[in-house]
């Protein structure tokens, strides 16, 4: 169907749903990340990585936990967030639903 055929408001109004599913890792990275599972926040102000497959498919995000700081002894703490569990990408806030021993814990 061409342009032309639709209404401009309809036309506008589909266009803008298309553009809604997609996000730029970019945009990502400034995104907060909560776990309602373990009611835990992640630092994404530190270090937020991005594992992805040879298809270009998302499997993991690595994030900082907050509260997590440097240490004499010790470094960071960081979450192995498997893409699975992703629940919801909002506006600015990333969802995870994941109990404690489905993300891999490490420090760096």
């Amino acid at each position: 169907m061409l342009r032309g055929d639709k209404k401009k408001e309809a036309y506008y109004d589909e266009e803008s749903k298309k553009e809604s599913r997609y996000r730029l890792l970019s945009d990502l990275e400034r995104y907060e990340i909560f776990n309602t599972e373990e009611a835990e926040k992640y630092d994404t102000q530190q270090a937020l990585d991005f594992i992805i497959d040879e298809n270009g498919n998302l499997q993991f995000i690595v994030a900082a936990v907050a509260g997590s700081k440097l240490g004499l002894f010790g470094g960071r703490e960081y979450v192995e967030i498997p893409w699975n569990y992703i629940t919801k990408v909002g506006t600015n806030v990333i969802v995870v639903s994941a109990e404690k021993d489905k993300i891999k814990r490490a420090r760096a």
